[in-house]
């Protein structure tokens, strides 16, 4: 299972501090919620979080994150509930519990509501708090998402009604339909999330999803918590280097996919090849014709091939 990133799309929480400043000469700009796709290039984000009790009304902590990112992205999903829940999604009651007296506004496995932290914002949410006491069991399925070649990531912002109560739950993904048994990846597991919102990512492409059609399932797991809230979900195909700005160049590599030796070969004269990984990260260069990748563990990659005639970028898969 892949592990969660948090990503610089958005920090935010019930009492937050935001700053603007300079580094290395780039403006810096601090993002809130409904500002999460937005990026800049080589740019810093950072907040402090505070960690907010529904019930007592307290600050319990409070902490700093700083991200970076850089990246053009095709979007295949950006759903933020502002106008409703979309026909094309599709919500399963699976355990067939009550909600609790106090959670009777939850009147469906997944319920669009006001997000009660902003009420300009408008949310997903599930109860966990039944009566008899139980474990939920609720559902929450994107329609169909039409994956890329690579690159293939899924965003989400989710948070806890109250860290007293934390809610668990899983992020799950099937290839054929929305039945529940159709579900057999868990590519995401979060045991008590957090009270304030919290940006996470999964990679899709690194656990084998492109190329394909799948449905991802948000599924309420929690044994006797309150409530968890699921908002701004994204679908996109990131292209860590511009890709789209890169000129056509004559080029190939092969073998792909490739378990040693990466041959690239164009009639322009070569200058430098990297090896990007698909968040961006050069993981090796050379002037040659030939890139030993045997050091690479499995997954999907980009080579990036700069000439006398410009830059190209393919994709190679190293098994």
């Amino acid at each position: 299972m892949p592990s969660f990133s948090f990503s610089n799309r958005t920090h935010f929480c019930f009492v937050q501090e935001e700053k603007e400043f300079e580094r290395n000469g780039n403006r810096l700009l601090m993002f809130d919620k409904n500002q999460r796709t937005i990026r800049i290039s080589h740019s810093i984000l950072g907040t402090k979080h505070y960690f907010y009790s529904m019930k007592n009304g307290l600050i319990l902590g409070a902490f700093a994150v700083l991200s970076f990112g850089a990246s053009a992205q095709t979007i295949i999903l950006d759903e933020d509930f502002e106008s409703g829940l979309p026909a094309s999604y599709t919500i399963v009651d699976n355990d067939g519990l009550t909600p609790n007296a106090a959670t009777a506004e939850f009147t469906e496995a997944w319920t669009l509501m006001t997000d009660p932290l902003d009420s300009s914002d408008t949310v997903m949410g599930s109860t966990s708090y039944f009566e008899p006491v139980g474990t939920a069991d609720r559902w929450l399925i994107t329609p169909p998402l039409a994956l890329g070649a690579y690159g293939n990531f899924i965003y989400w912002d989710a948070r806890s009604h109250d860290p007293s109560y934390p809610d668990d739950y899983q992020v799950l993904v099937s290839t054929t339909d929305t039945q529940l048994s159709s579900f057999t990846d868990v590519i995401g597991s979060v045991q008590q999330e957090y009270a304030t919102w919290y940006s996470r990512s999964a990679d899709l492409s690194s656990s084998g999803y492109q190329n394909q059609t799948i449905y991802v399932a948000f599924v309420n797991t929690t044994d006797d918590g309150f409530a968890l809230y699921v908002d701004n979900i994204r679908v996109e195909v990131e292209d860590p280097v511009g890709i789209n700005e890169l000129n056509d160049i004559s080029l190939s590599v092969y073998p792909n996919p490739v378990s040693n030796q990466l041959n690239i070969k164009t009639d322009a004269s070569i200058e430098l090849i990297e090896v990007v990984s698909l968040d961006g990260s050069v993981l090796t260069s050379s002037s040659e014709n030939q890139m030993d990748v045997s050091s690479l563990t499995s997954g999907s990659y980009l080579v990036k091939v700069r000439t006398n005639q410009g830059i190209a970028v393919r994709p190679f898969v190293k098994m």
